[in-house]
This record gives structure tokens, sequence and C-alpha cells, in this order.
């Protein structure tokens, strides 16, 4: 493992999800492999998708003692997101958690921008996260519910880092589109979640290189953390909500209105 991270215990976590199947998207690495351990450790069967190291997670996640299978799919196609979720069918025999958490960032200068670096990430991000929920909602509505917990990002709400228009844009779409699920996926049980992690990760190291303790304070861990409570029981009732992970400390991320004013002090309020 390229950063440290808790090595979770199957003996040690609280079994929430015993007879639990899961799909962790991009779990290769940095915050889909913390996601897939944590979950196995609570008891799930996780389907580990990456189109690189899935195997290297699921020797982790079988050490452990949990149970594992890897999943090669591109999700940035349906195609591939599709054949994530038939994998766990096939595997396991049913899905109940799928963590959309694969990734990727190619900061670029908005002037610079082409259709390629665009569709990269909305490709990734976007039609990864749209398309396991699409696949994934029959066989949950036919379960009689299940779980969806998207990745957004800090970025898509204050996208500080130089060239990130593409990979925020592509955040704020998941957010906009987790809100929409939730709402469709209410009247078959189905809880649709977001979290906007902050970890120290590959993909991440450049950015919180300056952060004191980063290697502690912003461990994986914490962000999986929060990923095995909003799969499990713990959660009922919680949907159409972005938890922002920083640590130890979670918060909740909402977009609100200011009180509403006469046009005339549009500036005001603008600028206020």
């Amino acid at each position: 493992m390229p950063y440290p991270s808790r090595l979770w215990s199957i003996r040690r976590t609280v079994r929430l999800l015993d007879g639990k199947v899961a799909v962790v998207t991009g779990a290769g690495r940095g915050l889909g492999r913390s996601h897939a351990l944590a979950l196995a450790a609570a008891g799930a069967a996780v389907i580990v998708n990456d189109v690189e190291l899935a195997s290297a997670t699921v020797a982790a996640v079988a050490s452990a003692g949990g149970r594992a299978a890897a999943d090669g799919s591109d999700v940035s196609t349906f195609a591939g997101a599709e054949a994530v979720v038939r994998r766990a069918l096939d595997e396991f025999g049913r899905i109940d958690v799928v963590v959309n958490n694969a990734g990727v960032s190619r900061p670029c200068p908005i002037v610079e921008l082409d259709d390629a670096a665009l569709d990269l990430h909305l490709g990734v991000h976007l039609r990864g996260t749209v398309g396991t929920t699409r696949a994934a909602f029959p066989a949950m509505a036919a379960q009689g519910g299940g779980r969806i917990v998207n990745t957004v990002s800090g970025h898509a709400f204050e996208p500080t880092a130089p060239g990130s228009a593409a990979y925020a844009a592509a955040k704020g779409a998941i957010f906009s589109f987790t809100l929409a699920a939730a709402r469709e996926g209410a009247a078959h049980g189905i809880l649709v979640n977001a979290i906007a992690p902050l970890a120290l990760t590959r993909m991440s190291q450049a950015y919180l290189a300056a952060v004191p303790e980063a290697a502690e304070r912003l461990d994986p861990a914490h962000v999986s953390r929060a990923v095995v409570w909003l799969a499990s029981g713990a959660a009922a009732g919680v949907t159409g909500r972005v938890i922002r992970v920083e640590g130890e400390s979670v918060m909740a991320m909402t977009v609100a209105r200011s009180a509403a004013v006469p046009f005339e002090r549009i500036g005001e309020l603008l600028r206020g």
C-alpha cells in the first residue's frame, strides 16, 4: 500500500453487514481499497472493481478473513457498469450496496480543455456512477431495498485547485444525480447518499502535502467508516444527503438559499 492505513480486522469490527453483498468501484488502491476492506470487515461479500489492481485488494480482503471477488470492468461505459453489477449477482446472488468510488483527476485550464479531457472526467465519475446505479436499481428493488453511496468532492462546492474545472463539473453532476436518485429510489427502499472525502491518497498527495500530520489525521479509514455506516441499517431513513468526512469529523453539505430581497438590492445581496 502506498500510504499508511488501518488494517481492518474481521474479528474486531462490528459486523453491521453480515449477509450483504457490496460493489466498490475503483477499489484497487486508495479510498476504494480502504472501503472494500472495511465493508468486508463489517461482514459483506465484496466485488472489487478496478481495471488494473482488483486482484491485489481481493487478496488483502481474503488475508483478513473476508470474502471478495475481482472485477476488471471499465465503469466509464454503461456496458462496463452493468457488468460489475452482473458480476455481483453471478458470484454472490444479490447486490445490497454499491459504492461509486472510481475517479480520475487530470488538471487542465479551461482554455486547454478538449473533448477527450472532459469526456474522461465525465465518463469515469458521472457515467460510472449513473451506470452502476441504473444497473443495480432493478435488483435492489426486487430485494426490497439497497444502498448507493456516491463520491463527490469539496471541489464541487469550492473548486480551489488550479485546473480543476472538469473534475469539479463531474463531481458537481454527481451531487445533483444523488439527489435525483434518492427521490427515485425511495419508493423501492433504495437509499442514495454521497460522501465528500478529504483523505490522503495517491490522487490527493500533491494537494495535501502541506497538511500537518496528514498521513494519520486524513487516513482513508476514517472515510470508510462513514461508508460502512451509510451502507448499514444504522442509516435507515437517511437518503439524499452528502456527508463531508475530514479525519474523525463529519458534516452535512447542503445548498442553501438566502432570504429573498427586492431586485433593487441584488448588488447588496451578491456582494454581502
